[in-house]
């Protein structure tokens, strides 16, 4: 074969290569437009260069409406966008991060966003999202909210009236040196109260889930809010709580009802999860612009998987061990959720079998 031959060959071959890679492009193209996930890409400034028509079914816009206009016009809430686009030009990558979409018919669409940014020659080209509604999702959590909320209410009245009798008849019981009564009505009265807890913990978590929370911040002394919390525990689990407190006065801001919810909480969990009654020790410890506080028991500890998921809503640890343990695995979350609005967070280190320690910062006070 001579020279021309060879060459005539060789591009009819290269010709045949381009056109398998062309066919190969254009069934990408037809699969990511037609792909049922909702896709778009936005640059580097928030403007929409492109979104499948998945994406754009699910907010009911046409491509005029949506490609070439801010991506702010879309979100209902401003400060979300901003987070998402300051993160991915920072370069990180978003895993289900939740937000709020407005739909051309005026409603709102809940969605999950996954997103990292495509760059060439360490260029912003744009960013890469995959969007997951679950707007029903959310409704079914607000429906069963309000119902928790709604019992909650219902039965905290006639609730609230049988502590009252019990005390009562405590009083006369005490009154008359009847200790079997005083006993009996003793125990009656801590079992009202832990109810009486539990459905508090209903209300607040309807409360912390509908974002209907707020904040009366103010400075007080944290050591003193301690000591309340620890004679309300001594109070409703007896005179076997061992508590001790390592907290000098110091003065921090915040809202002091809740952060009392947030120690009510820790305390309780540790004397739950202390079968054997350990020691519990409170520390405050003052560091720069902040007090450090931690919450520490000697009893059964955590594993790594559940310390992972110990602050989602409703989540509890399976273990056998605990198979004794009431709870609905709200406590954890309303903390967590508390501090957030601290802007704080609550972490725990913990070790089966030797114990756990739960710690968070608070703002100084002036």
């Amino acid at each position: 074969m001579d020279d021309v031959a060879l060459l005539k060959a060789e591009i009819e071959q290269y010709k045949l290569r381009n056109d398998e890679l062309d066919a190969r492009v254009e069934e990408l193209s037809d699969f990511v437009e037609n792909a049922s996930i909702p896709l778009h890409w936005v640059d580097r400034d928030g403007i929409i260069l492109w979104a499948n028509k998945a994406e754009l079914d699910a907010l009911g816009y046409s491509y005029e409406d949506y490609i070439g206009k801010p991506i702010s016009n879309f979100h209902a809430d401003a400060d979300v966008i901003d987070d998402i686009l300051t993160r991915l030009t920072r370069d990180e990558t978003l895993n289900n991060y939740a937000a709020r979409l407005k739909a051309k018919d005026g409603s709102i669409r809940h969605v999950l966003i996954s997103s990292n940014v495509l760059r060439k020659d360490g260029e912003f080209v744009h960013t890469r999202c995959f969007t997951k509604d679950i707007t029903e999702i959310k409704k079914e959590e607000e429906r069963k909210a309000a119902f928790v909320s709604m019992v909650s209410h219902e039965l905290k009245t006639p609730l609230t009236s049988f502590t009252a009798y019990v005390q009562l008849l405590l009083r006369r019981a005490i009154k008359e040196n009847d200790d079997f009564a005083t006993n009996a009505l003793n125990r009656a009265e801590m079992q009202a109260n832990k109810m009486a807890s539990l459905l508090s913990d209903f209300l607040n978590e309807a409360k912390y889930n509908e974002g209907k929370v707020v904040l009366h911040k103010e400075d007080f002394d944290i050591s003193e809010l301690i000591s309340e919390v620890k004679d309300d525990a001594q109070f409703v689990f007896g005179n076997g709580l061992n508590l001790s407190i390592d907290c000098e006065p110091v003065s921090v801001f915040g809202d002091r009802y809740k952060i009392g919810q947030v120690f009510t909480n820790l305390i309780s969990n540790a004397i739950k999860y202390s079968p054997d009654g350990g020691n519990i020790l409170i520390r405050c410890t003052r560091q720069e612009d902040k007090v450090q506080v931690s919450v520490t028991d000697k009893g059964m500890g955590i594993n790594a998987l559940d310390q992972q998921r110990l602050f989602e809503r409703f989540y509890r640890v399976n273990d056998n061990k605990l198979s004794e343990v009431r709870g609905f695995g709200i406590g954890l979350y309303l903390v967590s959720e508390i501090l957030r609005y601290h802007n704080s967070a609550i972490n725990v280190i913990s070790e089966e079998g030797k114990g756990s320690t739960f710690s968070f910062a608070l703002d100084l006070g002036n």
